[in-house]
């Protein structure tokens, strides 16, 4: 009931699963930053193989990171009670700063900055494709809009689900945790804390028309393929049209 093991390896690896998921989406933004650009040295680096090591890279960066976890952490008489928390005193703050700093803050940034110049790339790569037509720029305006709306929604809905939470974290150093306020914000900010996992495919239906029409797509693909007939769902990659076909063929043409 009272293992010092348990306690640092049910945290330690707690929180290096929590870290993965914003490292890996920064690495999805990363990707797709690479394969926008002009750079052919940059998007040489979009391949599975890169994209294992980065994977590979991340996990263990998480590992590295969180260890102090495994080591400071330990079971703390509270009361009448015993809790797993951080080592009281220096170590409880450098905690909880790591945590507001390391786990949301600064992903978050990374995440911005990505989505900034791939949303850059893609409007010089516009430019370059049809730099006289205007109802080739009004597309790609458009766009741009929906990319930047599907971007910097998923960006805020996690900031504003995980910064809650980080910020009571620093608070609960200055302030007597055992009190029922701050139990009862701890409580509440924990839910957006997990909820923010699976808020991408609803932020991204919600806030984008473009993904909506490509998943209805999807959707109706699957159906006509049901029946056998043939059926073709186009997508836009890298300024390229892709046609994909029920039968098997694909089939690629510069737009």
């Amino acid at each position: 009931k009272t293992s010092d093991v348990m306690c640092k390896l049910r945290f330690y690896f707690g929180y290096v699963f929590f870290a993965l998921s914003p490292y890996f989406y920064t690495l999805a933004c990363f990707d797709r930053y690479c394969s926008s650009s002009a750079s052919a040295t940059r998007r040489s680096l979009c391949n599975k193989k890169v994209a294992k090591r980065l994977i590979i890279g991340a996990i263990i960066l998480a590992c590295i990171l969180y260890f102090h976890m495994a080591i400071f952490y330990e079971i703390i008489r509270t009361g009448p009670s015993f809790t797993c928390n951080a080592r009281p005193g220096t170590y409880e703050l450098f905690y909880r700063i790591f945590y507001l700093v390391i786990y949301c803050i600064l992903p978050s940034f990374c995440m911005t900055v990505l989505c900034a110049l791939t949303l850059n790339n893609i409007r010089q790569q516009s430019r370059r494709i049809q730099p006289v037509s205007g109802t080739g720029k009004d597309g790609s305006r458009r766009l741009d809009r929906h990319l930047i709306r599907m971007l910097f929604a998923q960006i805020i809905t996690q900031v504003l689900s995980i910064l809650p939470f980080a910020i009571l974290n620093l608070v609960g150093f200055l302030t007597d945790r055992r009190t029922d306020l701050f139990g009862f914000f701890n409580q509440i900010f924990t839910i957006p804390l997990f909820v923010s996992y699976v808020t991408s495919f609803y932020i991204f239906t919600m806030s984008s028309r473009i993904y909506r029409q490509e998943l209805l797509r999807l959707f109706w693909f699957r159906k006509v393929g049901d029946d056998g007939r043939e059926f073709s769902l186009r997508t836009l990659t890298n300024g390229r049209s892709i046609q994909t076909r029920i039968k098997g063929t694909v089939s690629e043409s510069a737009t």
